[in-house]
């Protein structure tokens, strides 16, 4: 299970880039369920059949008929409920949340209260779940306390907004959580490094990406800055896996006990994931042949510092 959580002021969309991420994993051969939590009435799901030429109502599908349906939140549920994006290349079902913010609100709720169903999909279907940082702490907090991997998308202009990201992180809950990889891809240029944002930040930095329009990361075709955007998204996705699959090697009954002693509160989990090392196993973002598609690495190598532009 991975969250992305947008600070606030970022110019790219969560919901957006969170869907890019998942076609790039559904594509790479793993199912993925993506879930639209964005509690503002984002439109996405508008904004993606535009991009797309196609039409998705959440008001017909979706969270709302979910919701309605008032079941246990099972595979077979998801497959009457879900919009399908699958494509020839792999399966992609699709929550959005409704246009109305009040139901949104709602909608984002009820998923919380559903962490431990969707913990269970992500046994079989991947799950990645997409919202504003600021409404984690409100409506997300149960469904986060689940989460292997938080991801925060930010912009990092100065060290005052690495502290700063620090305090928004903190007071949404995400600083409580023993042994969670919390991690940033940080919007736009930065004059700092990986290892000053992570000091400052208490993030980890999983790669950076250029500012693109909404309706272009939607499409991920065509013009050069699509492609190099497209580039960077599959190498942050790719360390995002690695973590994953660390995490699920790690919480085998072998590496339980190494875990617990992992439990700092800065880069918490490392020694956990890195005592499952060797155990790389389960269905932790596989390929179509069963075979992981991120190659195992030390964890220190995970995330040396970097500068990638476009």
């Amino acid at each position: 299970m991975l969250a992305l959580l947008a600070a606030e002021g970022t110019l790219l969309d969560a919901g957006s880039v969170g869907l890019a991420l998942s076609r790039r994993w559904s594509d790479a051969g793993d199912p993925v369920l993506f879930v639209d939590a964005d509690t503002s009435g984002s439109r996405l799901a508008e904004r993606f059949g535009e991009a797309v030429r196609a039409e998705y109502s959440p008001a017909v599908r979706g969270l709302p008929s979910l919701i309605v349906a008032r079941e246990p939140l099972t595979l077979r549920l998801l497959a009457d409920n879900c919009y399908s994006l699958d494509t020839s290349r792999g399966s992609l079902w699709a929550l959005f949340a409704p246009f109305n913010p009040a139901g949104a609100q709602y909608a984002a709720r009820w998923l919380g209260e559903h962490a431990d169903d969707l913990r269970a999909v992500d046994r079989q279907r991947s799950v990645v779940v997409s919202a504003a940082l600021r409404n984690a702490a409100d409506s997300l907090e149960p469904l986060l306390g689940a989460m292997p991997v938080v991801v925060v998308l930010a912009a990092v202009e100065s060290a005052d907004a690495a502290k700063g990201l620090w305090t928004l992180c903190r007071d949404a809950g995400l600083m409580r959580f023993a042994r969670r990889h919390r991690l940033l891809i940080v919007e736009g240029s930065s004059p700092l490094g990986d290892d000053e944002i992570h000091s400052l930040s208490g993030l980890r930095v999983a790669g950076r990406l250029p500012v693109l329009d909404d309706d272009k990361i939607l499409r991920l075709q065509g013009g050069r800055r699509e492609r190099a955007f497209a580039s960077l998204l599959d190498k942050i996705t790719a360390r995002i896996s690695a973590l994953i699959a660390l995490e699920t090697a790690a919480s085998g009954p072998a590496a339980a006990a190494a875990g617990e002693t992992g439990a700092g509160e800065t880069g918490a989990g490392e020694t956990g994931a890195a005592a499952g090392l060797g155990a790389l196993h389960g269905r932790a973002h596989s390929g179509a042949n069963g075979a992981a598609t991120v190659p195992a690495r030390r964890s220190g190598e995970l995330f040396e510092p970097r500068e990638e532009r476009v």
